[in-house]
């Protein structure tokens, strides 16, 4: 096993800084709610030929486990209408890709828990003539949503676009027919902030998706890893560092003001164990309905940060985190409705060796935590568990040990 070789950064991501208090910097949290309701994740409730035709027995018993309050689908009928009805009542909200033509049927028979819907899924992928057709159907779908007033509360997506380095200049902007944009930047089994897809870092990534959607608000509709390691083309890891990167990825993404991200996807479709075919292992559960690595840890954090809050007032914080040289670590600060904060803590280092093929043994290090007055502090490590893992009692300063894995620092009054 090699050891991760981190760039020498201190990086504080996702706090504005106010004030400082001695050496402390005193930043602004944004609430766990958010933070939670940014995860979703993709879903095939339609395929019946598949691990998702396993309604009762692996599809609903899951999805409702994992946490998620927001799912991502395609598929339409009845029977699926039904069964999206049901899930909703336990707080789950469904982005829909559908079609003008159908949408105002589809609205209706789904009901409340239909958040929002979007056109084409990766038009650019359909060959020629594609851009006039995916600019039509855009076009069609917010006017005839906009247009009902059975519809109003029902949010427009953007095209997401399969290659999104060369198609966004192609497709054009098209933010007058849309509320949110989309984008699909899967990292190829990279650590998250460094690959965005087609070779391209964040920003760039992130610059691209703007030619079509202006500022609007950003949603990523499809991201994640999947398992079929040795995939040259879009490479995949091991399912331990996947749950690493998982969690990392949610994030960044929540850094970066993307308002949610729908992890692709639920379910493994079906059995492959020659490991033939990627599509068949990006769920976050095996196609024998046993979970991974990655649906235990994402739904452990969901349990730690959950919050019904929606109007919890954020306090600042003044609080310091200093790592070795060497090792470069991002921070998120979030705060409940009750008043406590929760630090992330995230090691930016390599979890998986793409030329090896192996996990990457990454060794914990001392990163200290500072905070302006004495506060009771814990640490949870979502993938471990959803219980508290170091208790540190009444405290201003403190040391975790920080490995690949995400940690989370409760500080309460």
């Amino acid at each position: 096993m090699s050891l991760a070789k981190c760039i020498c950064l201190l990086l504080l991501l996702s706090v504005s800084p106010e004030a400082y208090s001695g050496g402390l910097r005193r930043q602004m949290p944004r609430r766990a709610c958010d933070f939670v309701n940014s995860i979703g994740v993709n879903t095939h409730f339609g395929y019946y030929d598949t691990q998702y035709g396993l309604y009762e027995e692996v599809l609903r018993p899951r999805l409702l486990e994992l946490g998620v309050k927001h799912i991502r689908d395609g598929t339409f009928n009845a029977d699926v209408a039904r069964k999206y009805r049901e899930v909703g009542k336990s707080g789950i909200r469904l982005l829909l890709i559908t079609s003008a033509e159908r949408v105002a049927e589809q609205a209706e028979a789904i009901g409340p828990m239909l958040w929002g819907v979007e056109a084409v899924n990766e038009p650019d992928g359909r060959g020629g003539g594609w851009v006039g057709a995916a600019r039509q159907a855009q076009r069609l779908l917010y006017e005839t949503v906009k247009a009902d007033a059975s519809m109003r509360d029902v949010a427009v997506v953007g095209l997401s676009l399969a290659n999104i380095k060369d198609s966004p200049a192609r497709l054009g902007d098209m933010s007058q027919w849309m509320d949110y944009g989309g984008m699909h930047p899967y990292a190829a089994g990279q650590y998250p902030s460094r690959h965005w897809g087609w070779g391209m870092p964040m920003d760039a990534a992130l610059r691209e998706a703007r030619r079509v959607s202006g500022e609007r608000p950003l949603l990523v509709t499809e991201c994640g890893y999947h398992n079929k390691e040795h995939n040259p083309n879009h490479p995949g890891v091991s399912e331990h560092a996947a749950a690493i990167y998982h969690l990392h990825l949610f994030f960044i993404y929540f850094n970066q003001g993307v308002e949610r991200c729908y992890k692709y996807e639920l379910l493994d479709l079906k059995r492959d164990e020659a490991m033939t075919d990627m599509e068949c292992h990006f769920g976050l559960v095996r196609a024998d309905g046993s979970v991974k690595e990655s649906y235990t840890a994402i739904r452990n954090l969901l349990r730690i940060l959950d919050d019904d809050d929606a109007e919890c007032r954020c306090r600042p914080l003044a609080v310091e985190v200093v790592a070795p040289e060497g090792v470069a670590v991002r921070t998120t600060l979030l705060q409940k409705g009750d008043g406590r904060w929760y630090l992330a803590l995230l090691r930016e280092c390599e979890a998986y060796d793409l030329t090896r093929m192996e996990d990457v043994r990454v060794e914990p290090v001392d990163v200290v935590v500072r905070t302006g007055r004495r506060l009771e502090a814990r640490r949870y490590m979502p993938n471990k568990s959803e219980d508290v893992t170091a208790d540190y009692g009444r405290t201003d300063r403190f040391t975790v040990p920080l490995g690949a894995e995400v940690q989370i620092v409760e500080l309460g009054r």
